[in-house]
């Protein structure tokens, strides 16, 4: 693995030359490992000019560079891949975003000037998948692969996969709003418990994509979109949302202060110091050895629900002779046996529930009522009125009042 992470180091290379010393992740010792027996040189064969060459692009959180069980994992399955398919070069490059979109710029510069260079396969978070579609960057894998038909799915993975109701990937990994509270608070499911239970919570009522308050909303049956397709906020979901605002801080669980919250980090600050005893947090910040007990995030409805994304292999080549092999890696690469042992290695949400232990019902329950989060124009519109929403009842003002003037603002 050594030679592995020197090979991707550059951030583009050939798999060919590890194939023949990559060897199967062993579990970490307790003790001392035993130093491992020295690599013997093999002769890989010479592979034909016309042979298959998939170049494929990973975000700067999958670099294989690194020196982690989660790196060697994913660099041994693309390795394993070119084993089982002779003749199949792969060259795998990451991609660093130093800035919003640039990998979505990265995509658009490459189509223009080089399209031989784009990525046969390339993993998107789904804002940038989004973002690839409706600028035309991407193919749809409908047509290419009948695996997002199997009902080995969860709902939030489906939705991750498709926009505008066509598949445009498979889903890979995922990431999810949940609840968090210390244990001596005893069993905390519902909103009820939450307001009736001692200490505070906090979660970023201050960011402006208000995603928080707004999976709260779609907890209470509100809809984002109004019959011309635009976004919309209902009054009754609305009100109902920020009454549970209102009555949070009469019960002193909502701390007006915490509308200076504006991060996940000054969340998990404050809940990590003791001020706040529950938070609403993304699952892959959650710590379980300090941050206590994990929960659904509970719904105003009957029940649980909360916003999910994830990351998604796309097709965004221009060969499409490509396609198929293509999409036959994105197939491999999210098999349930790999993605079980990757997923535990790494703490993303997993894709599918075959991949979950039977007992572990308390994750089971988070990924079943997991959703999408909605359109990045959605939350670009929706996102700001909700954290004015929730500033102004913290402050103090009526939930009806400001429900009626923050609606009134999108007409």
């Amino acid at each position: 693995m050594i030679f592995l992470g020197l090979f991707f180091s550059a951030g583009c290379a050939s798999l060919e030359p590890i194939l023949a010393s990559l060897t199967p992740p062993t579990p970490v010792p307790t003790q001392q490992a035993t130093p491992a027996s020295p690599a013997t040189a093999t002769i890989t064969p010479a592979v034909p000019s016309d042979s298959p060459y998939l170049r494929v692009w990973l975000p700067a959180q999958f670099d294989l560079t690194p020196e982690s069980d989660a790196a060697q994992l994913l660099g041994q399955r693309l390795a394993e891949f070119e084993a089982q398919n002779p003749g199949v070069k792969m060259e795998v490059r990451v991609k660093k975003a130093d800035g919003e979109n640039d990998v979505i710029n990265s995509l658009s510069i490459t189509n223009l000037a080089a399209p031989a260079a784009l990525p046969d396969l390339i993993l998107l978070s789904r804002s940038d998948m989004e973002a690839a579609v409706l600028k035309g960057l991407l193919h749809p894998v409908d047509g290419l692969s009948t695996a997002l038909e199997t009902p080995n799915w969860y709902t939030y993975a489906q939705e991750l996969a498709h926009v505008q109701n066509t598949g445009y990937g498979l889903p890979f990994a995922g990431n999810a709003q949940a609840l968090i509270y210390y244990p001596e608070l005893g069993t905390v499911v519902s909103w009820e418990d939450v307001l009736s239970s001692n200490g505070q919570l906090v979660f970023p009522a201050n960011d402006p994509q208000g995603l928080v308050a707004l999976s709260l909303y779609a907890s209470a049956g509100g809809e984002f979109l109004d019959a011309q397709g635009s976004p919309a906020l209902e009054m009754d979901a609305l009100t109902r949302v920020l009454t549970t605002i209102e009555q949070g801080v009469s019960e002193d669980v909502f701390q007006p202060s915490m509308a200076n919250v504006s991060t996940e980090a000054q969340t998990l600050q404050i809940y990590r110091m003791g001020t706040a005893n529950k938070a609403i947090i993304w699952i892959l910040n959650y710590r379980p050895a300090e941050d206590g007990a994990i929960t659904p995030l509970p719904g105003l409805g009957e029940a649980p629900f909360s916003f999910a994304t994830g990351w998604v292999w796309a097709l965004a080549g221009s060969n499409p002779e490509n396609q198929q092999l293509a999409v036959k890696l994105a197939e491999f690469l999210v098999e349930d046996e790999f993605i079980r042992e990757w997923t535990r290695t790494t703490g993303y949400l997993p894709t599918r529930p075959s991949v979950i232990e039977e007992g572990d019902r308390t994750m089971a329950a988070i990924l079943e009522s997991a959703h999408v989060v909605p359109s990045s124009d959605v939350v670009a519109v929706l996102g700001p009125l909700m954290q004015e929403a929730v500033t102004r009842v913290l402050n103090g003002e009526q939930p009806e009042v400001v429900a009626g003037s923050v609606i009134e603002k999108l007409k």
